[in-house]
């Protein structure tokens, strides 16, 4: 066994020393705050914090959910996923991230979308995080667009609703509470001859 001792024959070698380190922890502590208000600050668990988001995008909704579903995020993306995985990358989400899992799909009327009807806005959540979203009109010459309000119709995000929106199966969401998995049913054949 090799041991070596180390003396620090300087008083200012022990100081530099100590700096490093209390700067390095305050680098690690920043970085970790960060990430905690981050990750905070698209927390979804219940209504109230869906409700608050939605408010501070300036949109007007009804006070509960229209309708949720649970979808599974396919893990292979047709051309439909990824262009409308590259809406999400637009606002800072990333639904490759989540390939195969369970997400829920709250959706809401819009009331306050100018000049339009039937203007929904879907928001998608993981294990009670925001993962991605939408405003769509769900007319026949409909749009899609990013989760903030667009300053003009003319925005480059605006595309049409035909291309963008992605194709899935669906389970209705249990209430307000985050389900695990899908409800599966199955029937037996004797169940089937009554």
């Amino acid at each position: 066994m090799f041991i070596k001792t180390v003396k620090i024959k300087s008083f200012w070698a022990a100081v530099t020393v100590l700096a490093i380190v209390v700067v390095a922890a305050a680098a690690v502590l920043f970085a970790f705050k960060h990430a905690q208000e981050k990750t905070a600050a698209y927390r979804m668990t219940n209504e109230t914090q869906r409700q608050q988001f939605i408010k501070d995008l300036g949109w007007k909704v009804s006070d509960e959910y229209d309708t949720c579903r649970i979808v599974i995020i396919p893990e292979e993306f047709d051309e439909v996923y990824k262009n409308y995985n590259d809406l999400q990358k637009q606002q800072g989400f990333d639904l490759a991230e989540y390939k195969g899992r369970t997400v829920e799909i709250y959706s809401y009327p819009v009331y306050n979308y100018e000049g339009e009807q039937n203007v929904m806005m879907n928001l998608m959540i993981c294990d009670g995080m925001l993962i991605g979203g939408d405003v769509c009109c769900t007319e026949l010459d409909g749009f899609m667009h990013g989760l903030k309000k667009p300053e003009t119709t003319t925005d480059s995000a605006v595309t049409d609703v035909t291309e963008s929106a992605p194709d899935v199966t669906t389970t209705p969401c249990a209430d307000d509470a985050l389900a695990e998995q899908p409800q599966q049913t199955t029937t037996d054949e004797s169940s089937q001859a009554a």
